[in-house]
């Protein structure tokens, strides 16, 4: 969903007005380019964030909303008194006086909850050199307030299964990677904590197109709004649940007799493990059992099973599996679940499942 102002045409007129009035010299006519983009979650609805942005006294933007942003609007290059005053306020809550330079692209970001983290505005330099053939550029921005201090909000950048991206560690609020090349294609991104254990933001992998310049932006505290990314100039990107262990512990079966699954997830690797109580398939009553690992994203999860026989305690000969299907999950809620193992032959078997054990906070409801 692409979150871009829909009052850009009433901007553009004011700042052409606004532009009009600031006839500093003929070097200040010098053209620069400014996107604004509204990432300041201070009010729990989203009409309650509502700002008037002013340049020197003239508007720039009205009923501008949390995650709008604006394309670069065209101003001379010079000094400006920026405000940022909530609709049917008459006080700014955030003022600036900054410096635009000639020739250069900005972005400035409304940033800060004004609780956790003070209302400021954050300009940053667009200017970066077209990337490689085949590549793009991309920068990752932090502006997600959802702590006090600089400690407790750093973040890591991570892939899915949990490589970190660039080296970006420790990466706290109000802080960015600046522009970086990576090969164009297909990203499945996530923001986790610095050890990789805890996830706080899980995007919807999105193709990232050769030659482009994309912003990836942090944003919302948790509290008054939730945590998500802006990704300009695209918009907002989907999200899905963080894994976390909500999923952990024993399930049964309601239609069956003594079967069932035991579930670990490793949210660190975006990963599912466990084990299948059950019968030999063969019916053949051999000891037998069933593992399974693989991958887990929201509410769904899927793994190879692996079937393994005549184990022993104490055992010394090592024991070899053989795969014999695949096993695909739907978490429909903190206690209910349906388990579906399609075979090698094609055969499936579905399992309405039941949680026996909740011991960790769950997120599914």
């Amino acid at each position: 969903m692409i979150r871009q102002s829909s009052r850009f045409s009433r901007s553009l007129l004011a700042c052409a007005s606004v532009a009009a009035g600031l006839m500093f010299s003929a070097a200040s006519m010098a053209e620069v380019r400014v996107q604004i983009v509204h990432a300041a979650p201070f009010a729990d609805t989203l009409e309650g964030t509502s700002v008037t942005v002013t340049a020197n006294g003239g508007t720039v933007l009205e009923e501008f909303l949390f995650k709008d942003f604006t394309e670069y609007l065209t101003l001379p290059a010079g000094d400006y008194d920026l405000a940022v005053i909530p609709t049917g306020a008459t006080d700014p809550a955030i003022e600036a006086s900054v410096t635009l330079e000639s020739g250069t692209d900005y972005t400035v970001l409304a940033v800060g909850d004004g609780v956790n983290q003070p209302l400021t505005l954050w300009p940053l330099v667009d200017n970066v050199d077209d990337p490689a053939m085949g590549n793009l550029n991309i920068r990752v921005v932090h502006a997600a307030p959802f702590a006090d201090s600089d400690e407790a909000t750093e973040v890591s950048i991570r892939t899915a299964g949990g490589v970190v991206v660039n080296n970006l560690v420790g990466v706290p609020y109000f802080a960015q990677s600046g522009f970086f090349e990576i090969p164009a294609g297909n990203y499945d991104l996530k923001v986790a904590s610095n050890d990789g254990l805890t996830n706080f933001i899980d995007p919807v992998a999105a193709d990232l197109p050769a030659g482009a310049n994309i912003t990836v932006v942090a944003i919302g505290d948790g509290v008054n709004q939730p945590l998500g990314i802006l990704a300009l100039p695209v918009g907002e990107l989907p999200v899905q649940l963080p894994v976390d262990n909500s999923v952990t512990g024993w399930w049964a079966s309601r239609d069956t007799e003594r079967e069932g699954f035991i579930l670990q997830p490793i949210p660190a690797e975006n990963r599912l493990v466990g084990t299948i109580y059950s019968w030999d398939p063969a019916g053949s009553g051999a000891q037998a059992w069933f593992t399974f690992d693989g991958t887990i994203s929201d509410r769904t999860a899927t793994g190879e099973v692996q079937a393994f026989a005549d184990g022993q305690f104490l055992g010394t000969d090592p024991i070899e599996g053989s795969v014999l299907g695949q096993v695909d999950f739907e978490f429909l809620a903190c206690d209910s679940a349906l388990a579906t193992l399609t075979l090698a032959d094609g055969s499936e078997f579905v399992w309405d499942l039941a949680r026996l054990t909740q011991t960790l906070p769950c997120t599914l409801d």
